[in-house]
């Protein structure tokens, strides 16, 4: 059961699109829960955990992740972000009109940029096919970027948050080492991200586990 008065945040048992929900929960310094539901193993994968409650939770649009916060509840991954940080943090979502409406144009780069990296990960085994939508995906990120060190302001808003994780994933996939030298300020922002205060104390606590970056059906999960 859910601890009253959190914020409670659900997905499956992976880093997929909920730890960069976590980055933006840890860094607001809100109190929250965390469900995860496991997937089977092959051959079946079996999802019957989150399919047995999917359609029972009173979600208006049933999906993963989902948050609960009292007798709210929403899904979709980048509206969740922007709830939590108006709730929390407000200046995560930007100061003025126009700071607003570059964060929430980064916020669905960012997401896209996801996407194809992500998918090729569960379609196919061949890392540098991965690795080639990722640095195209990177591209114009990196030359908005430029030589800031957030991407709006000088302090950390949701992109900077949401980016990280994305940033680990490719990371993780490039084991050719070649991402890091091509995209060097983007490296830099994801440093930065870590080893803000809040987010390496989440790192290096029990509320970060050491759960794969993709599903059991992914063909490759580094």
């Amino acid at each position: 059961m859910e601890s009253e008065g959190k914020i409670t945040i659900a997905y499956w048992k992976i880093r997929g699109l909920i730890r960069h929900i976590q980055y933006v929960l840890e860094y607001c310094g809100a109190e929250y829960d965390t469900k995860y539901y496991e997937a089977g193993g092959p051959p079946d994968f079996c999802k019957k955990c989150w399919f047995d409650e999917k359609f029972n939770l009173g979600l208006d649009f049933p999906n993963l992740p989902y948050l609960l916060d009292g007798d709210f509840k929403m899904t979709e991954t980048v509206p969740i972000m922007f709830y939590i940080a108006e709730k929390y943090k407000p200046e995560l979502i930007g100061e003025t009109v126009k700071d607003k409406g570059t964060i929430k144009m980064l916020m669905n780069i960012i997401h896209a940029a996801k996407g194809p990296v992500t998918s090729l990960c569960y379609s196919q085994e061949d890392r540098s096919v991965v690795m080639e939508a990722a640095e195209k995906s990177f591209e114009p990120i990196s030359k908005f970027l430029g030589d800031k060190d957030f991407f709006v302001g000088d302090k950390p808003t949701l992109p900077d948050l949401h980016i990280t994780e994305l940033i680990h994933l490719v990371l993780a996939v490039d084991t050719e080492k070649t991402f890091a030298e091509k995209f060097p300020n983007i490296i830099a922002l994801q440093k930065r991200v870590d080893e803000l205060p809040e987010i390496k104390a989440f790192l290096e606590s029990d509320r970060c586990p050491d759960i794969p970056f993709n599903n059991t059906i992914a063909k490759l999960n580094p």
